[in-house]
């Protein structure tokens, strides 16, 4: 994963509040409508997902286009209208959804605001992998949410994101990396996507069920020379495709092999703890008996997951 970032910035003059939009990816200019205001930002992120928060004094126009995909959810303001060119709508009370190639139009007043920027390129791999739509372009056909629901589930995910970003928990790679596959779902989830939603459902159910299928062939083969094209046949489906359904429904986004070898590694630890040293039981010959054949290998990926190297699991 890119490295995260934290950045802190004010700023007193609308050129400079016009630069610091560019910096996340926002082409837009700022007009304070009154003499005088105050602009705060703070972003949080990496490569994929920034989290921006605005705070705003004063009354404002901006105008503009954006690189990224961005979510705003809008908290004590007074107004924020925004108009594209063939919508308009208000943020007070849901978010709203900004796309590349859609300029738009936001007149606000004094408010605080927390943007959620994903990359289009992360949005597209994650909207393949999880409805199985390789080679079509992710775009929306509104600003708004699909319903009420699904733009309050947002403002509540936009909560959790703002407490993980207030954390030392946003800095940890995989809640990272966790938070960001979250958000881009729910943007894809909770934003009217083109497309056929019925074909994405069935999509998904067919990955869901390879993905269980598989899930169990790798568990009760485990031990036995089996390859990822096994489990693929097995749930009658190809690699490729057995792939993109473990990223979609593996908590941890796993691939098949990657899952393969965690199993692995469990039944290692397993046979470690029950195995009796005295009687001539070795490190070795467990990591050989589920696939290990670099013994350091094994050792370093033991100890990442057990916090212990595996000879010391054996003499306990």
């Amino acid at each position: 994963m890119s490295p995260v970032f934290r950045r802190e910035a004010t700023a007193t003059e609308p050129d400079a509040v016009t630069a610091l939009f560019h910096e996340i990816g926002v082409r837009f200019s700022f007009d304070p409508t009154v003499p005088g205001f105050s602009y705060r930002q703070r972003q949080d992120g990496d490569g994929q997902l920034t989290v921006v928060e605005l705070d705003l004094g004063g009354p404002f126009s901006s105008w503009g286009d954006t690189d990224v995909f961005g979510v705003a959810d809008v908290r004590a303001a007074s107004r924020y209208d925004w108009r594209t060119s063939d919508e308009s709508g208000s943020g007070l009370g849901r978010p709203v959804l900004f796309r590349p190639g859609h300029p738009a139009l936001i007149v606000g007043g004094a408010l605080e605001v927390t943007n959620v920027n994903l990359a289009p390129a992360l949005l597209q791999s994650v909207a393949e992998t999880v409805y199985g739509t390789e080679g079509l372009s992710v775009a929306f056909g509104s600003a708004a949410p699909v319903s009420p629901r699904l733009g309050r589930y947002w403002t509540g995910l936009a909560g959790l994101v703002r407490d993980t970003v207030a954390s030392e928990a946003f800095a940890a790679d995989l809640v990272r990396a966790n938070l960001t596959r979250h958000l881009a779902v729910a943007m894809l989830e909770c934003f009217p996507l083109l497309g056929d939603p019925v074909e994405r459902t069935l999509s998904m159910a067919a990955q869901a069920r390879r993905y269980r299928i598989a899930v169990q062939f790798l568990d009760d083969h485990a031990s036995l020379p089996i390859s990822i094209d096994d489990a693929a046949r097995a749930a009658d489906t190809t690699t490729p495709a057995l792939v993109r359904a473990f990223r979609a429904n593996h908590p941890l986004g796993l691939t098949p092999t990657q899952y393969l070898r965690r199993t692995r590694l469990a039944a290692a630890h397993t046979d470690l703890l029950r195995a009796d040293p005295t009687a001539g039981a070795t490190v070795r010959e467990i990591a050989l008996r589920w696939g290990f054949a670099h013994p350091g290998r094994f050792a370093a990926a033991y100890r990442a997951v057990y916090g212990v190297p595996p000879r010391r699991t054996l003499d306990s």
